[in-house]
């Protein structure tokens, strides 16, 4: 308990973020590319990876009356190439998204 107390006070403590988010348009066919999103997702970032990705915790939404209708993960990755990840059970990683820096 005491350990996620201090999680917390670490993220309130850190500097908010933002970025784009724009998810895949069918995630089995990447050729479609990605879909509008005209709400920036606000994040804290928790930690690095060994590969150099960002590890984020989402906080919300900038604009949610403008934002996608989208199941947002509540940590994700962000790679100096613009692109949004999760991290799959079997420890790859997989874009989810990309952001305004891709």
């Amino acid at each position: 308990m005491a350990a996620h107390r201090n999680l917390v006070f670490k993220i309130m403590a850190q500097r908010k973020k933002q970025t784009g988010f724009y998810p895949w348009v069918d995630a089995k066919d990447h050729s479609k590319g990605f879909k509008l999103n005209f709400s920036p997702v606000m994040y804290v970032e928790v930690a690095r990876t060994p590969e150099g990705y960002k590890q984020v915790e989402f906080l919300g939404l900038k604009s949610p009356e403008m934002a996608l209708d989208y199941d947002y993960p509540q940590s994700f990755y962000l790679s100096a190439e613009g692109f949004i990840l999760q991290k799959l059970p079997n420890g790859q990683f997989e874009i989810i998204a990309k952001t305004d820096n891709g």
